[in-house]
């Protein structure tokens, strides 16, 4: 069978787009300049991403962490949360891992096995999602109260689209139906044996 005529393998590639995605978002400020949640113009420009942030002058940044602070507008360490990114990377790639006997030989036992691992990835990357939400939403709005301008970092969206791609993941199955169960060959042909055997005749 031809893998792209395979509707499985298109769940294939949007878990994979999910894992770079997520990848992405672990590989952020301070470690890649370009990445980050939200920018303010506090310091004459401040980025902040998963382990830490950067000032867009001097090239200076935070000791490489989890969790961290920017007192007023980051107050405790809330951005140790983000470990859940990691983990939703990890669960991520093993639901890849779990789609492979699926691609091939898709029976109930691999469904259920893809699935578990769909939902946890989906479970922890919807988390990191919220915390991200719900801590950047409160700093950009410390911000702005200080008249400072603060806007969302491509990582905000990148975290919300491996989200939403997660759940299309996870809900796949129960709109792609099994392949109807072909008969035992090994049956057939002794069904075909039988019925070419001679019937004895019986003496009267």
């Amino acid at each position: 069978m031809i893998i792209y005529a395979n509707p499985t393998f298109y769940v294939f590639l949007s878990t994979l787009a999910a894992f770079v995605l997520l990848i992405l978002t672990v590989f952020s400020v301070p470690m890649v300049s370009t990445s980050y949640f939200l920018h303010s113009s506090q310091a004459n420009g401040v980025s902040f991403g998963m382990w830490g942030w950067c000032l867009d002058e001097g090239d200076v940044c935070s000791p490489l962490q989890l969790g961290y602070t920017w007192e007023p507008e980051i107050a405790i360490p809330i951005t140790k949360a983000f470990v859940f990114y990691p983990i939703a990377a990890v669960f991520t790639f093993l639901t890849m891992i779990s789609m492979l006997p699926v691609l091939w030989v898709r029976t109930e036992r691999s469904d259920k096995v893809f699935q578990v691992f769909a939902w946890i990835s989906f479970a922890f990357s919807s988390l990191a999602f919220l915390f991200t939400i719900g801590m950047w939403g409160v700093a950009k709005s410390k911000f702005e109260k200080r008249g400072f301008s603060a806007t969302y970092g491509n990582l905000t969206w990148m975290s919300l689209a491996a989200t939403l791609l997660l759940l299309v993941v996870a809900i796949s199955p129960y709109f792609i139906a099994l392949p109807p169960k072909q008969p035992s060959r090994r049956r057939h042909t002794r069904r075909n044996d039988t019925e070419a055997r001679p019937r004895r005749k019986t003496l009267a």
